[in-house]
């Protein structure tokens, strides 16, 4: 996919990659941990999972402030403050004598991740062409999905072996091991990616497609967790067993690595077919979980195609946001980064009064109206999703982003 780029140029997406993978992994580690954590300090399951909640909290709501203050401070430097976040972050916790400790050091590895994920889309458009960007991105946040797959599987395995602080301390750890290889590794940015020099009038369509891309990644976040968070209870419906859901979550994980790597193919060619196909993918494997006909592991594979067109989402959102030009690539990585946690918020919320009001059954309809109301937001954002991307396109692109961004240091 990468193979005309420079080496430093490869190693620098995989650092990011890894990046990804590393703050996802802190993000959810605490799913895995929740039964232990409560047993710990003597209180529900529920109220353990505010060290889930809150997380969330902080990034919507720190990730735009934070991006847009910090729009000056190199952005390797800036990364390597991040990781170092998650370090400490997961050590607070670790260490916490009560669960209002951990829930401060949550909120530390919280305002992390409001500034790493929200930069490494710009700083992975930074080191390609401007033709590689959707791929790039897509590659890199391979690295988040691999986190949802092998992190937290991995963190609980380690807490049923070790204990939840045993398992933070591990996350510590890989935290501290990839801030030295980044510090090492990964070239720097001159200038912040995509920040305009001189005077700049962003024009109304470009506003306008921006408030279309940010408004239709928020719908597709809360039609998704609607069901997702609640997903084991809705397998189970179709009579999968309660011991079987580890294994069939992770089979759903694995799978959707597919959709990263579809919309690879699609992002810097196709992206209004490319996301739509993705919104398609969703409503489709959601759907068919909504009657009594499918069997257990048919419901399954159907989730698996649902996450897999939730997983090739992203890239598409992301690159969206950046092609509008309404603001700087970080401030838009930013923007759907908070989006993405405000929709996993609601979504979590809102799927879990429907199932407390009226069961199981009605997730799905629910879900698959807030996901239709995304492809129609989709289908009006036509300068940030357009049908084709021609070549002399990307040259052009290529050669504004060439001239902005300035020198990259080896």
């Amino acid at each position: 996919m990468f193979s005309t780029l420079s080496v430093s140029t490869r190693i620098g997406l995989v650092a990011l990659c890894a990046a990804t993978f590393t703050a996802i992994t802190s993000e959810l580690a605490p799913v895995g941990l929740l039964l232990d954590m409560a047993r710990a300090f003597n209180i529900s399951t529920g109220r353990a999972g505010l060290a889930v909640s809150a997380y969330a909290l902080i990034v919507t709501v720190a990730a735009v402030p934070l991006t847009v203050l910090t729009a000056r401070v190199e952005r390797k430097r800036l990364l390597l403050i991040a990781l170092s976040g998650y370090v400490v972050s997961n050590l607070i916790s670790a260490f916490a004598p009560t669960f209002g400790i951990v829930c401060f050091g949550r909120a530390i590895g919280g305002g992390a991740h409001a500034l790493l994920m929200s930069m490494v889309s710009a700083y992975a458009a930074h080191l390609v062409p401007k033709k590689l960007t959707g791929r790039a991105i897509s590659f890199v946040f391979g690295g988040s999905s691999m986190g949802g797959v092998l992190g937290v599987p991995g963190t609980a395995a380690i807490s049923q072996l070790a204990g939840w602080r045993v398992a933070l301390m591990v996350v510590a750890g890989l935290a501290a091991v990839l801030t030295v290889l980044i510090a090492v590794c990964l070239p720097p940015v001159i200038k912040p990616a995509g920040r305009p020099s001189g005077p700049y009038k962003v024009p109304r369509e470009s506003v306008r497609a921006f408030a279309w891309v940010i408004s239709a990644n928020a719908l597709f976040f809360v039609g998704h967790n609607v069901v997702y968070t609640y997903i084991a209870p809705l397998l189970m419906a179709h009579g999968l067993p309660e011991t079987s859901v580890s294994v069939a979550l992770l089979f759903i994980g694995v799978f959707s690595l597919s959709g990263l790597w579809a919309s690879g193919l699609m992002v810097d060619r196709w992206p209004r077919v490319g996301v739509l196909a993705s919104g398609a993918a969703i409503s489709l494997g959601i759907g068919l979980l909504g009657g009594q006909f499918m069997p257990a592991w048919g419901g399954v594979g159907v989730a698996a195609l649902w996450c897999a067109g939730y997983a090739s989402i992203i890239p598409f959102m992301m690159s969206g946001a950046i092609r509008a030009r309404a603001t700087t690539a970080d401030t838009a990585g930013a923007a759907i980064n908070s989006t993405s946690n405000l929709g996993i918020l609601l979504g979590s919320a809102l799927g879990g009064q429907l199932l407390a009001v009226y069961g199981v059954s009605v997730l799905v309809p629910v879900a698959l109206g807030v996901c239709a109301l995304s492809m129609l937001v989709i289908l009006l954002s036509g300068n940030a999703f357009p049908a084709h991307l021609g070549e002399h396109e990307d040259e052009e692109a290529a050669e504004q982003v060439c001239a902005e961004r300035g020198p990259l240091m080896t």
